[in-house]
């Protein structure tokens, strides 16, 4: 184990206690969250618009401070289960479960569109990998927390995926340590097209998997943007480097580290993104479009932020913030 061990352990799939995993809204939770939207509605707030105050209630507050305590501190994922899908409509919901988001975080910006809702969901054309139907391999988002929540569901698959980075890290360290400083030191990543003006589209600094800041073990990895920017850089991955990587893919996939689930409408899984990797598997989506697979995605950012070397972050926002500043007219390739 080296000096970047220093944190607390993760998990295996195979030992997690799947139904422990779950948080149920009671009565009193939604009977709170009617009260509050008919107070956002009556003031005729955007749904992006909202804060925390908007959201406060003592039905809710509580309740809603200790699950983070538990995403930030315990194994890093939780399903909330019981959003009320059947009773608001898809518009009204993206206000409910950002409502419920402030307490977790400040909302941030998911594209250079400036979307600060994503919706996961089958386009055609699409330029990321969250607006098609294709499987996603394990990977991390550019935010600290990211929540996904089930609107509609696939005719068939989607079934979310799940692997405790911590855990990965171990296993590697244990196993083939030799592996750690290449990991470690990391790789220059494809922006996407999303630079700000002037920036590279390649980050000129190389973006580790792993690092660690106050003692907080962080994982930032998706093999698409690096395969990218070794092409983009005319920088090739050295053999050993791909050795590194596939041992990090073939870890985090075993079948006794990952944890899979089927996200059902009115079910949010919500990650401790810099801890927890996940993953899509491809979906069959219904031909009418009022049925086709809707997820709503969030990013937030911690109040305070998590503690995290700059390099991990892919992106030099201007505006200080983590996800990827709104550029009006630039759109993500």
């Amino acid at each position: 184990m080296t000096a970047m061990g220093r944190h607390r352990e993760g998990w295996l799939g195979a030992e997690l206690d799947r139904e422990a995993l779950y948080w149920d809204f009671t009565p009193a939770h939604l009977a709170a969250i009617d009260e509050l939207m008919a107070k956002i509605e009556a003031a005729g707030i955007p749904f992006q618009e909202i804060r925390r105050h908007h959201f406060s209630h003592p039905a809710l507050d509580g309740d809603l401070a200790a699950l983070l305590a538990h995403i930030k501190s315990g194994p890093g994922l939780v399903i909330m289960r019981g959003f009320p899908v059947d009773k608001y409509d898809a518009e009204r919901m993206q206000a409910v479960y950002w409502g419920i988001g402030t307490h977790f975080g400040r909302g941030c910006s998911q594209s250079a569109d400036g979307d600060y809702l994503g919706y996961v969901t089958n386009v055609e054309k699409a330029s990321r990998g969250y607006t098609t139907s294709r499987e996603l391999n394990l990977h991390t988002d550019s935010a600290e927390i990211v929540g996904l929540l089930c609107v509609r569901d696939a005719k068939e698959g989607g079934l979310s995926i799940y692997a405790s980075s911590l855990k990965v890290h171990e296993i590697i360290a244990r196993e083939h340590p030799e592996y750690l400083p290449v990991l470690e030191r990391g790789f220059r990543c494809d922006r996407r097209g999303e630079e700000a003006p002037g920036d590279e589209p390649v980050t000129p600094y190389r973006v580790p998997v792993f690092s660690t800041q106050d003692g907080l073990l962080s994982c930032r990895y998706v093999r698409g943007v690096i395969d990218k920017g070794a092409e983009t850089a005319g920088e090739p991955l050295t053999a050993f480097e791909k050795e590194a990587l596939a041992c990090f893919e073939d870890v985090a996939q075993r079948d006794d580290v990952r944890f899979e689930v089927m996200l059902r409408p009115g079910e949010a899984s919500v990650i401790n993104n810099y801890e927890i990797l996940h993953a899509r598997t491809g979906f069959v989506d219904w031909e009418e479009p009022a049925k086709k697979r809707l997820l709503y995605r969030l990013w937030l950012e911690g109040e305070p932020p998590r503690p995290m070397r700059r390099e991990v972050h892919l992106y030099q926002n201007r505006s200080g913030r983590m996800g990827v500043d709104p550029q009006p007219g630039r759109g993500p390739r």
